[in-house]
């Protein structure tokens, strides 16, 4: 039976997860046009103190003691998988990425709709832990919005063509940052939200790779596989082995193998691959998710 003390602290304890369970999708409705939400207003005064609840995610998530024990672990567990559920933050390679947008902004020679529509900003999880990087790029989140009158375009507020956001991932891909999409799809980019991370300080890739919380991430629709024969090997190149963040690149007869079940199908290690001995295939059994379009007018 629980002792007084241990049956507050697990009120407060559940308080705080009760916030987590927001955030992200505060953060999915940050910058975005008019959606069908209960609580608007609320909801809309709420993502204006974004960073701070942020901060509050980061701690809860370096608290120790939450993870060790299988009678507080469910409680993050559940909350991964409802959050999860309703925002679908999935991987995405670099040439799926690309192929999505263009189906979106369908316009391809003239960008003056979604000019106004495509946002970089600095990476939100760097913003709230004060961790800026010298070797990697800071400014990488992508806002696909319709209130442009409503943000002021200064350093932190850029907004950029999609002929722009390309050349962008090109470069964040080859600097080792995956690219994570929050929402759904539309013609008007409605709740779309690229996050292009690193396991070194994105939220999300600490709480699945750090913590292994399961159903904070949903894979991507590809796999690699490797060609053995193209190969160069391990010693003479090795490249798959670092760029890959979920450890799910091993060495086997000193060439570079694919540990599939922890595969979440990024494509760095492909992109990478010198000799083109990676490369990444349909995933079996693969069903995209969606934001509810009942949150979309």
């Amino acid at each position: 039976m629980l002792q007084p003390y241990d049956f507050h602290s697990l009120i407060i304890l559940n308080i705080f997860y009760l916030i987590i369970i927001s955030l992200p999708i505060l953060h999915i409705i940050h910058f975005r046009g008019n959606y069908k939400i209960p609580f608007p207003s609320i909801i809309r005064k709420f993502t204006r103190y974004e960073e701070f609840f942020m901060k509050l995610m980061f701690k809860i998530l370096n608290l120790n003691f939450l993870y060790k024990y299988k009678s507080l672990r469910f409680i993050p567990e559940a909350i991964s998988k409802l959050a999860g559920g309703i925002i679908q933050p999935s991987l995405y390679t670099l040439q799926e990425l690309k192929a999505t947008l263009n189906q979106i902004y369908k316009n391809n020679g003239d960008f003056s709709e979604c000019y106004s529509a495509i946002l970089l900003r600095p990476c939100p999880c760097r913003d709230a832990q004060r961790n800026y990087s010298t070797k990697l790029p800071n400014v990488t989140d992508v806002l696909f919005t319709t209130n442009k009158k409503e943000i002021k375009k200064n350093k932190n507020n850029i907004f950029i063509t999609k002929e722009q956001l390309f050349k962008r991932l090109d470069y964040f891909d080859e600097m080792g940052l995956m690219h994570i999409v929050l929402g759904c799809m539309g013609q008007e980019g409605y709740g779309l939200n690229i996050c292009n991370c690193h396991k070194s300080v994105c939220f999300v890739l600490k709480a699945v790779i750090g913590r292994g919380i399961q159903g904070g991430l949903k894979k991507s629709s590809k796999i690699a596989v490797v060609n053995a024969e193209k190969c160069k090997g391990i010693e003479d190149c090795g490249k798959c082995l670092t760029r890959c963040q979920f450890n799910a690149r091993e060495a086997r007869d000193n060439k570079g193998a694919v540990i599939e079940e922890i595969c979440y199908g990024c494509g760095l290690c492909a992109n990478s691959c010198p000799e083109k001995a990676t490369t990444m295939i349909a995933r079996k059994h693969y069903h995209p998710g969606y934001i509810p379009i009942m949150w979309l007018k």
